[in-house]
């Protein structure tokens, strides 16, 4: 080899190390993005989990914005009590705030099943006050999942507002009581402050009283009466009581820690809401998942600005099929960025150990006009055998 050729292989070597060393870089941090500061090893579940690799992409219109996931508000018009035969026999106080009120009833197992006809329902004067009723069988039939021996009844468009009395002489050992008031101008608003946290993480939980047409004025009074308590349920039926502080603009507030020892049990947990003000009740629940921190990225990513495969590396403390999602953006010619496509890949690690998931956005064709500097945003980590969403990165890279 002369001179020459030696002194250009390795400027050629030079330049190919620089540019490899450009490719590989960190995935970004931004507030509000879900990282494990730790990794805990879990056991699978009892079901089994696929373990063939997957990889695929797919085309977006860069004309339609993407609207990112986020926690949603759950509305409630209703309110539910437990309660025993007793208090059933010498009858239950309903506070309605609307007419047309649906009361439904029902047993609690070894309670004695109570028919429509067993039950009765007067208004604030005292009168009968049950304009439609209708038992388990019927509730069945129309598709509704009630248990046997329930019953449901109506109050009636012309009934008022006020204190009402469920009663029944025939009742014996305990019952659910709920009460839903569709035409109700006052509901309840329950609001998480994420769809997803991490065993050991925070959630912060936010109840708001809203009356339809009310001025600022009444909305206040009713407000400032507004108290409660909340109540934080797992998937496996476990359940710890949340302290509420109602804040300067009246709504109540909770900053709820999840337990670090999060069972294994696949499902939502509930951050369930017991409010009253004025006389009023409401009840309110919003479901969010938990997952336990059994893997995360680690390391640089590489991503190929000539392919659009993006390599991400992992660490994994638990053996699963693990999976990572993101949308790739791309550069407009006015210069905007908008995205072009969506790649998922999923793949099972034995762990612990380390590995990587390639994101194949090469599968995807580029619109005419677009191309780099390209982003990769929402980037995901699912534990896909544990049904759990461990990390989430709004913009994890600029390449």
């Amino acid at each position: 080899m002369t001179i020459h050729s030696t002194l250009l292989a390795t400027a050629v070597f030079a330049v190919l190390s620089t540019a490899s060393a450009q490719a590989a870089q960190p995935l970004r941090v931004a507030a509000g993005d879900q990282i494990p500061a730790g990794l805990v090893a879990a056991p699978l579940p009892a079901d089994e989990s696929e373990h063939a690799p997957l990889a695929f992409a797919w085309a977006l219109d860069p004309a339609q914005p993407l609207q990112a996931p986020g926690p949603q508000a759950a509305i409630s018009r209703s309110y539910w009590q437990q309660v025993d035969g007793a208090e059933l026999q010498r009858g239950l106080e309903l506070p309605l705030s609307a007419p047309d009120a649906v009361i439904q009833l029902s047993p609690a197992p070894g309670a004695r099943a109570l028919p429509a006809s067993a039950l009765e329902v007067r208004d604030p004067a005292g009168r009968s006050s049950v304009a439609r009723s209708v038992d388990a069988r019927q509730l069945q039939d129309a598709g509704m999942p009630v248990s046997d021996g329930s019953s449901m009844l109506r109050t009636g468009t012309t009934s008022a507002a006020g204190a009402y009395r469920l009663q029944s002489a025939q009742a014996q050992g305990r019952y659910v009581v709920q009460v839903l008031e569709p035409n109700s101008p006052l509901r309840l608003e329950v609001q998480a402050s994420q769809a997803q946290v991490l065993a050991g993480g925070n959630v912060q939980l936010q109840a708001r009283l809203l009356e339809d047409g009310a001025s600022a004025a009444a909305l206040r009074t009713r407000r400032g009466s507004l108290g409660g308590e909340a109540l934080l349920v797992a998937p496996d039926g476990r359940s710890w009581p949340q302290r509420l502080l109602r804040t300067t603009d009246g709504s109540l507030r909770a900053q709820v820690r999840i337990p670090a020892e999060a069972s294994n049990t696949q499902g939502l947990w509930e951050l369930q809401v017991f409010a009253q003000a004025d006389g009023v009740l409401r009840d309110g629940k919003v479901a969010f998942a938990v997952a336990r921190p059994t893997a995360r990225f680690a390391g640089e990513a590489m991503p190929d600005p000539g392919s659009r495969r993006v390599s991400l590396p992992l660490q994994v403390a638990a053996a699963g099929r693990y999976e990572a999602r993101g949308t790739l953006y791309a550069t407009a010619a006015n210069g905007q960025l908008q995205p072009v496509a969506q790649a998922h890949a999923a793949a099972w690690f034995d762990g612990p150990g380390r590995g990587a998931l390639v994101l194949p956005f090469d599968q995807a064709a580029l619109p005419a006009g677009f191309g780099a500097p390209y982003e990769l945003r929402d980037l995901q980590l699912q534990d896909q055998s544990r049904m759990a969403p461990i990390e989430s990165r709004a913009l994890a890279l600029r390449f």
